[in-house]
């Protein structure tokens, strides 16, 4: 019989020519086996078209369990949820939204006994929430214009140089107040301030605060959308930017003169969340368990360059991509996890952290 182990002795450039050999229905574990359906919300697009290539066409095959999809609505389901009458089982939440869903009593606990202990082994603990499970990583960088900083010379590697504007002199872009906890603009500010990567968390709102009100005056730019970090070098109104690495990538494949650097980078990542009182309750868990694997997740990968969650996927992918994803092994040493738990947690007031933080930035902001 040709297992897994046997499957992917083959080169890591075969690998999506390999899958359908790795992902034979004999070797499914029973437990993942069934019948009936998973109702799975799906925002379309080029992150749904990656998905059925690695995810939901082979778990139909190989488990029988059908997977249907519904459009994306997190407003109608939680509201579905709070009424008792789940309108699907799996949705994709970006990891700042989990505690939310948790509070309002949408989210459903994941039993992760489906789960092989190897798979689960794999998968870094901020990624195996109790109610939510790492979907795919990304991460905001530091980037900046090549011909300001050229990549073999002199250029920005961390947010202590970013914040330093004497030994590195030249506008910043910043993202504005909305896309705080997406740009991890008070992490950045923490960092470019000395603040160690492993004591960031619990943030000091008030000296990060005070570190972005310094730079204000060198801030060409305040970023509202993913696309404005890159195109802000781009059109010269910034000499490094706040911004996205696969943007960045994206830009740089095109010709732009613009690089970045994974040095203390934030690691994000979304959550795969499975909805409380879910009709479908255990497929949905023998869903997320399969798609876990090494296997899927390294397809997944190949098909839209997101990091996968299970670190052992990384060995499956060819070698210069692996290298460049968000959370690899080499990069994860230089990263910081975005600690979504804190940003959720409540003070003695009831507010959430993001909640204190949004309203001093707006303040700072409007000055």
């Amino acid at each position: 019989m040709n297992g897994p182990t046997t499957c992917f002795a083959l080169s890591a450039g075969l690998l999506v020519a390999a899958w359908p050999c790795a992902a034979q229905s004999q070797d499914i574990p029973d437990n993942l086996k069934g019948t009936g359906e998973v109702v799975i919300e799906s925002s379309g697009g080029t992150l749904e078209a990656a998905e059925k290539k690695a995810f939901f066409d082979p778990f139909t095959r190989d488990t029988g369990i059908k997977v249907v999809l519904v459009a994306e609505d997190h407003a109608k389901l939680l509201a579905s949820v709070q009424l008792g009458q789940p309108a699907n089982d799996i949705a994709d939440l970006a990891g700042g939204q989990l505690a939310s869903w948790i509070a309002k009593g949408g989210a459903e606990k994941i039993d992760y006994s489906y789960f092989a202990k190897e798979t689960l082994a794999a998968i870094p603990e901020p990624l195996r929430n109790d109610f939510g499970l790492g979907n795919f990583t990304y991460s905001a960088v530091i980037g900046y214009n090549t011909k300001k900083f050229p990549e073999d010379g002199k250029h920005p590697k961390n947010w202590v140089d970013f914040y330093n504007v004497k030994e590195f002199p030249g506008k910043r872009a910043l993202s504005k107040c909305e896309k705080m906890v997406e740009s991890g603009l008070l992490e950045g500010a923490l960092m470019g301030d000395g603040v160690p990567v492993d004591q960031v968390y619990p943030m000091d709102m008030d000296r990060a605060f005070a570190k972005i009100k310094a730079l204000m005056p060198d801030v060409g730019r305040w970023l509202v959308a993913g696309a404005d970090g890159p195109q802000s070098l781009i059109d010269g109104e910034a000499d490094m930017a706040s911004t996205y690495n696969g943007r960045m990538a994206a830009a740089k494949e095109q010709g732009a003169p613009v690089a970045f650097s994974w040095e203390q980078s934030l690691l994000q990542y979304d959550y795969w969340v499975v909805m409380k009182g879910s009709p479908n309750k255990e497929n949905a868990f023998k869903f997320l368990a399969y798609i876990s694997r090494p296997g899927p997740q390294a397809v997944f990968a190949e098909a839209i360059q997101y990091g996968p969650v299970n670190q052992d996927a990384f060995k499956l992918l060819p070698k210069q991509l692996a290298e460049n994803l968000p959370g690899a092994p080499d990069l994860i040493k230089k990263q910081l996890f975005q600690n979504y738990p804190w940003w959720g947690k409540t003070g003695p007031d009831g507010r959430t952290n993001y909640e204190i933080a949004m309203e001093q930035c707006v303040a700072l902001l409007s000055q």
